[in-house]
């Protein structure tokens, strides 16, 4: 009985604690998504992958080039008119090109894996820029409407939408909701087409 009592009484205090929490519900997702800055950020993204992109060409072209170089040399050493002189010149020739390939077929693949990381690493740093800011910013807003917990919606079975702060904090931001708004029912709509889609195709093929 006492054991019970104990137990009724943990439940009741927790009941207490949460109904004295003031909790709102934010979809940290959309804030990244609509961040003043996160335009900027997509642009330099694709500016930087650009340029990265045209240093791979150069030295693919130049790989290739090696590559044209080398079966040339290998076909020269594969003459059958050739004396073992020549012959012997000409496979020294091949061979040699063959190791200047191997180098920068070597050095194409690791200018290849050190632009993706350096990519990955810009990415990754405009990211956490852009959360820090919306860290702050809804740190601010929470303790100015006395809210005690703030929930990533994103990660929620289910939340009230009467929870939802996502625009207000989209507000402080300096962000217009309605963008928040007209991309969810463009998304909407793009995803109702779609499914409607398979159902048109039987009808019109009869």
């Amino acid at each position: 009985m006492k054991c019970a009592s104990l137990i009724l009484s943990a439940l009741m205090a927790a009941t207490m604690v949460t109904a004295q929490e003031k909790i709102a519900v934010v979809n940290m997702v959309d804030l990244v998504r609509f961040h003043p800055s996160r335009e900027r950020d997509r642009k330099l993204m694709q500016d930087t992958e650009k340029e990265f992109q045209s240093k791979l060409d150069k030295q693919r072209d130049r790989f290739e080039q090696l590559r044209d170089d080398y079966e040339k040399a290998v076909k020269e050493a594969r003459n059958p008119a050739l004396n073992d002189k020549a012959r012997a010149e000409a496979e020294d020739k091949a061979m040699k090109h063959r190791d200047v390939l191997a180098e920068a077929d070597k050095d194409l693949r690791t200018e290849m894996q050190k632009l993706q990381r350096d990519l990955g690493e810009l990415d990754s740093r405009l990211l956490r820029q852009v959360t820090g800011d919306i860290r702050d910013v809804l740190s601010k807003y929470a303790q100015e409407s006395k809210f005690t917990v703030v929930l990533d919606a994103t990660t929620l079975a289910y939340s009230d939408p009467k929870l939802d702060m996502t625009d207000e904090v989209l507000k402080r931001m300096g962000v217009d909701p309605k963008v928040r708004k007209e991309a969810k029912e463009k998304a909407e709509k793009e995803k109702a087409d779609k499914e409607a889609a398979p159902a048109a195709a039987p009808a019109e093929k009869k």
